[in-house]
């Protein structure tokens, strides 16, 4: 891809950024309530039906016997966007560095928060969800260990954790000052380049496939996918080479993967 057709998403100049910041913290915490009332106050079931399709009964997402009041599946996916707010608040509370004015941070927030909702939607259509098919249980532990809801719940945690880990750990070789001006590739880093990219990918992917089955969760895979691998990647790569040179290409010669390991 020419150099003059990269276009990055994100600011790669470090300076404090507290309004913009806050309002992404506060946008991504507030996200968690709104997946949680679609559930729970029928916002959600309410929206499909005026879409015109069809929701699951209204009985198989509230249940009395739980603390959250919903079935323990959908309690689940709310767990899930509390997984993925609590994971971008502690980046940028601790791990970015990078600038983030008040419309990046309301647009970054909205664009996850749009997706979370997909997410959500899908998981109350009675096309598409678990619930409807007859893969939800009224016990907890049931549902986990549903074989496709387990192996989504599975490939979220795994995603999400990589996601994190990786960043701790370039932040902590970052905040060394003997490492000043040396790019970092190791810990999770020496397996692929951008494993924090293909992290995200998965958990995302994972997120979409628990609450919408295999072809949404495919879809989304591909979506991330692509974007990284014909517009992160290539970008970040530029802006790599640019500041440090040979010392990056000695890294990219070593690590044989840019997104996920012993696939890409």
């Amino acid at each position: 891809m020419p150099a003059g057709q990269l276009r990055d998403n994100v600011s790669r100049i470090k300076k404090p950024s507290p309004l913009g910041k806050s309002l992404f913290v506060g946008l991504r915490a507030a996200d968690v309530f709104w997946q949680y009332n679609l559930l729970h106050q029928g916002w959600g079931i309410q929206l499909i039906e005026k879409l015109g399709g069809h929701p699951v009964h209204s009985s198989l997402v509230l249940s009395p016997l739980t603390r959250t009041g919903l079935h323990p599946y959908y309690g689940l996916v709310t767990l899930l966007s509390l997984g993925s707010s609590i994971k971008q608040i502690l980046h940028i509370v601790f791990v970015s560095e990078q600038a983030m004015d008040v419309g990046s941070g309301f647009t970054i927030a909205l664009f996850n928060t749009i997706f979370n909702t997909v997410n959500t939607l899908l998981s109350l259509w009675a096309v598409t969800s678990p619930v409807a098919s007859g893969l939800g249980s009224t016990n907890l532990i049931n549902t986990i260990l549903s074989p496709p809801i387990a192996a989504g719940i599975a490939s979220y945690a795994i995603g999400l954790s990589v996601e994190a880990i990786s960043e701790f750990q370039r932040k902590s070789f970052k905040q060394d000052p003997k490492n000043k001006g040396i790019p970092y590739g190791g810990g999770l880093f020496s397996l692929a380049t951008n494993i924090n990219y293909g992290a995200y990918t998965i958990w995302r992917a994972a997120y979409a496939f628990t609450c919408g089955g295999f072809i949404w969760g495919a879809t989304t895979f591909a979506f991330f996918f692509r974007d990284f691998a014909t517009r992160g990647v290539p970008v970040l790569d530029e802006y790599m080479t640019q500041r440090y040179g040979d010392a990056y290409r000695q890294i990219k010669s070593r690590v044989r993967y840019a997104l996920i390991p012993g696939i890409y």
